[in-house]
């Protein structure tokens, strides 16, 4: 038997060799696996990343595209959007800024704009696995029109009347006494007698903080304007502009009147008197020593036109052009 113990002796070392190779094999086949996988996830989590810039790229780009088509629908066009907007697209990109490109699909019958930004991502692992790079082509589209419904700004609501005589006569500076301003016997085109609405109606009712919600084409509750509204931080608006409604209509007096809303209008406040505790905010109004005027509470500002992108509003088509436009995201 001692012959058969030294055939095994020298199989063995064969036997050996055979098991090393099937072990490098293997180890292999499992590197490629495992750098597969972790292809899937460190590529994967940096081409998402990567997709995430170029959303907000295409966010920032089709709210800017919506800017400029509400301000003026003549530079809405594919040439003007890729010379002025398509910048936007690739701002918010960190790397190989070189391979993204920003496109425009305009509607003007809807009033929407879409931005595509197209990026590549190329991959560290992944190629192990024959994937080498991923296009990504995220997509936002934003809209623009005049506001239909959403917060006044301010709770006061001021008359077509007062709002067409300051921004199309060309008045500039405009005054809205609160409540309703009495006396037939005032001398302006938009006089406070019994026949046309007032320039403000007392407060808005209703109001959460200082905003009340408004729609348009629809009749908004009233207040009475002989308290100070305490919600309200009056010096912060000093400066700003305001989205506020505009009115046709009123019926009722104080607490128990409504006016009809015909649309919004873009007020840059300059100036708000409180009669209640005698404060002065900004520049005072020129006529509050009128004695026409029965209460003192005053508003001082200009009618301006305004592309808003405040949260909150719904654009439309309302009858009334208050040369007053907002932009959203709506995909």
């Amino acid at each position: 038997m001692r012959w058969m113990t030294a055939f095994r002796g020298r199989l063995r070392p064969f036997r050996a060799q055979r098991e090393r190779g099937a072990a490098a094999v293997l180890t292999g086949l499992l590197m490629v696996g495992l750098v597969g996988f972790t292809g899937l996830a460190v590529d994967g989590g940096a081409t998402y990343a990567k997709n995430q810039e170029l959303q907000n790229g295409a966010d920032a780009a089709a709210l800017a595209a919506a800017q400029e088509c509400a301000a003026d629908e003549n530079d809405c066009t594919e040439a003007n959007l890729q010379s002025e907007i398509a910048p936007y697209g690739e701002a918010n990109v960190r790397n190989d800024k070189e391979t993204v490109s920003t496109s425009f699909d305009i509607d003007l019958s809807a009033k929407t704009v879409t931005a595509t930004v197209t990026g590549t991502k190329f991959h560290w692992f992944l190629p192990v696995v024959g994937v080498s790079e991923s296009e990504l082509s995220p997509d936002a589209t934003a809209t623009w029109g005049n506001p239909i419904s959403g917060p006044a700004m301010l709770p006061l609501a001021v008359s077509q009347c007062t709002f067409e005589e300051s921004l199309h006569a060309g008045v500039g500076i405009v005054e809205v006494f609160i409540p309703k301003n009495r006396g037939n016997d005032d001398d302006r085109d938009c006089h406070y007698g019994e026949d046309y609405p007032p320039g403000s109606f007392g407060w808005l009712a209703n109001a959460e903080g200082c905003q009340v919600q408004v729609t348009v084409d629809d009749w908004v509750e009233t207040d009475t304007g002989l308290n100070d509204k305490p919600d309200c931080d009056w010096l912060e608006f000093i400066g700003e502009v305001v989205l506020i409604p505009i009115f046709d209509e009123d019926i009722g007096e104080g607490a128990n009147g409504e006016v009809h809303v015909t649309g919004f209008a873009a007020l840059r406040v300059l100036g708000i008197f409180i009669q209640t505790g005698n404060e002065q905010y900004g520049e005072p109004c020129d006529r509050r020593e009128d004695t026409r005027y029965e209460h003192q509470t005053c508003l001082r500002g200009e009618f301006i036109e305004y592309v808003s992108t405040a949260d909150g509003y719904q654009a439309g088509d309302p009858d009334t052009d208050t040369e007053v436009s907002v932009i959203s995201l709506i995909d």
